[in-house]
């Protein structure tokens, strides 16, 4: 069985970063992925302007703490080292002044002999040495991640692959709801496979909506700065919160989805033709951009938005190298949940986060490997009952992401939760049910079930867990003993 210094699965900004900063440090690395090209659908509208004001104020500490301190301290510390060796001087700005992150990584990962590309692959599974070992006493060792199971869809067969290091950088969970800033398949399949082997995760109901997202059926939704409602910007059958209350973006999603819900309608209109076109188009010169290539022109048409669920708060729980509560097993990106918590998350800080805890990890990595002898038990054969053809119903898929919608999304009750697990439940029972061999499909949909339960259940601890708190802090609440 082949044996990998270090393998990372997913091609993202977080993936790309990594094995970039390893292959600057003379490790040998695999990056797999589906396709070469799994950016995110906005990411190249980042400005250059404005990540290099977001790492001044961390610097000067003009940045709130967001979330664990140590996480904090570490993104402030380190974010402009990261910016520098990873990014810096291959800079691709276009003349909005925007960069595209993922393009700037992958060209300069090209330049590396040492970098291994393994394109047209889905992870099936973590191999770890309590599951599948033959030696029956490595079951009382620590948790430890082996290596990955890896479906390649042109032979249509499972392949196994050892591993010093796994590094998992899958995305997050944002596409399990319809609209969504990001492609079909960033769906928490990373955060239900390290689930399954065992790595902790946190904060799996941490989910972000943005309150106007340009709205494409069945297609990424584009997020749209609330400054264009700050400019003047009217969106059409909503009372929308003053100026000063733009930034409660749960409320005003909230009052969207209402809206929606009680209209009948898929989207609402975002009218900015009533602002000055030129100032308009000088101030937002990427979002006119897009727009123009979407066809719409800001100035003059109404644009369709609704609201979107942007990014995923919570993941595999991981310290400041990336490392999982799985030995040998560190997660980066979306996928993983590092501590950092703050009420709107924007490009600026994902992909500082995502390029700082790749410079860790990498770092560490490069360390260990010297260091550390890496324990390789002999394998257990697995057979994989798997086939190529598409095998699922399409109609599941819409299922699972208007359950994810109306009962797990933006508004969350008691009672909307608990029909929400349930009507989940089912659905992953109904899926685990049908005849094999199972089709590839069938696995990916099995697996963002998965990670839509972990998120409802959660999301319905979280509710639980305040309600209890609320009761405690009632001085009209007293608890009864009985005896």
């Amino acid at each position: 069985m082949k044996v990998k210094d270090v393998i990372v699965v997913g091609a993202g900004i977080a993936g790309c970063a990594v094995a970039l900063a390893l292959a600057k440090r003379g490790v040998p690395v695999t990056l797999m992925t589906s396709s070469f090209d799994q950016r995110s659908y906005h990411a190249p509208f980042i400005q250059h302007e404005l990540l290099e004001e977001r790492v001044r104020k961390l610097q000067e500490g003009g940045q709130d703490q967001m979330g664990c301190a140590h996480a904090s301290a570490q993104l402030a510390m380190l974010a402009r080292r990261s910016i520098d060796e990873l990014l810096e001087s291959h800079y691709l700005v276009d003349r909005n002044g925007s960069i595209d992150i993922h393009r700037c990584l992958q060209e300069q990962l090209r330049q590396f002999t040492n970098v291994e590309w393994i394109a047209n692959h889905s992870l099936i599974e973590l191999l770890t040495l309590h599951k599948h070992s033959k030696k029956i006493g490595d079951i009382y060792k620590r948790p430890t991640c082996l290596g990955v199971a890896i479906y390649h869809h042109e032979v249509q067969k499972v392949e196994r692959i050892l591993a010093k290091e796994v590094i998992l950088a899958t995305g997050g969970a944002s596409s399990l709801f319809p609209y969504s800033t990001h492609p079909s398949m960033v769906r928490g399949e990373g955060m239900a496979i390290a689930s399954q082997a065992g790595a902790r995760l946190l904060n799996m109901e941490q989910i972000q909506f943005h309150p106007i997202g340009l709205f494409e059926k069945d297609k990424p939704c584009f997020p749209l700065p609330l400054e264009l409602l700050e400019e003047g910007g009217k969106l059409h059958a909503v009372h929308t919160l003053p100026p000063e209350d733009i930034q409660l973006h749960r409320e005003l999603s909230y009052q969207i989805y209402e809206i929606l819900l009680k209209n009948g309608v898929e989207h609402l209109w975002l009218d900015l033709t009533m602002l000055d076109a030129a100032k308009l188009k000088e101030k937002f010169p990427s979002i006119d951009a897009y727009c123009l290539s979407r066809g719409f022109n800001i100035a003059k048409d109404p644009l369709p938005v609704v609201p979107v669920a942007r990014y995923t708060g919570g993941g595999i729980a991981t310290e400041r190298t990336g490392q999982s509560s799985l030995q040998r097993l560190r997660a980066l990106g979306e996928v993983a949940c590092t501590g950092l918590f703050y009420p709107f998350r924007d490009e600026s800080i994902n992909v500082l986060e995502s390029l700082t805890w790749a410079l860790t990890c990498a770092e560490d990595i490069a360390k260990h490997l010297s260091k550390f002898i890496y324990y390789f038990p002999e394998i257990k054969e697995t057979a994989y009952a798997i086939e190529g053809g598409a095998g699922i119903i399409e109609e599941d898929w819409r299922l699972l992401r208007q359950i994810m919608w109306h009962y797990v999304g933006i508004k969350r009750d008691k009672q909307r939760l608990k029909r929400g697990c349930a009507m989940l439940e089912q659905l992953l029972a109904a899926n685990a049910a049908s005849e094999q061999p199972f089709s590839i499909d069938q696995i990916h949909l099995s697996n963002a079930i998965q990670s839509a339960l972990l998120i409802a259940r959660a999301a319905r601890q979280a509710q639980a867990e305040v309600s209890a708190d609320v009761l405690l802090n009632d001085p009209h609440f007293y608890q009864i003993s009985t005896h």
